[in-house]
């Protein structure tokens, strides 16, 4: 399971032939599961409306509903303001962004497999090596999993 941030889904619904859809067609193609959480779902419906409203059409609204049925994508609620609060304390000076905490304290209450993020600035691997979860760009994803298949291909140690 791989907790998602926002970036990934806007930049993989929005921008074609962006990294970021390999993670979305592995979701749809039930090879991978996504959650997150709520505040991620808000920020994303809000580039999506604003989408919306630049191109004065709803169009893509209904294609945001539509990617979130076919990826499975399963939402959470926010995590408890405690966890927020211990999470900012422990993360801010190496995270550096105070509306990404929420985020984290999330991610690491539901103890995924892997975090996805392609803001690499904040999501970084200080923040990875602290929390104990792997944190990857939508590229670092699609790469490994490559690498992955071409070791398993070629029989590579």
């Amino acid at each position: 399971m791989a907790f998602v941030d926002c970036n990934i889904l806007i930049e993989g619904f929005l921008r074609p032939l962006h990294p970021a859809q390999g993670v979305i067609i592995m979701a749809a193609n039930k090879r991978l599961d996504l959650i997150t959480c709520e505040k991620v779902i808000q920020d994303i419906e809000d580039v999506i409306i604003e989408e919306a409203e630049n191109k004065n059409s709803y169009q893509v609204v209904e294609a945001w509903t539509a990617l979130r049925k076919h990826t499975r994508l399963k939402v959470m609620p926010d995590p408890p303001a405690q966890l927020v609060e211990e999470t900012y304390k422990k993360y801010l000076g190496i995270m550096r962004h105070i509306d990404d905490i929420p985020v984290l304290a999330s991610a690491i209450e539901l103890g995924p497999d892997l975090i996805l993020s392609d803001n690499t600035e904040h999501f970084n691997d200080r923040v990875s090596e602290r929390c104990g979860i792997p944190i990857w760009s939508s590229v670092q994803f699609l790469e490994t999993l490559a690498g992955g298949l071409v070791k398993e291909k070629l029989k590579i140690q």
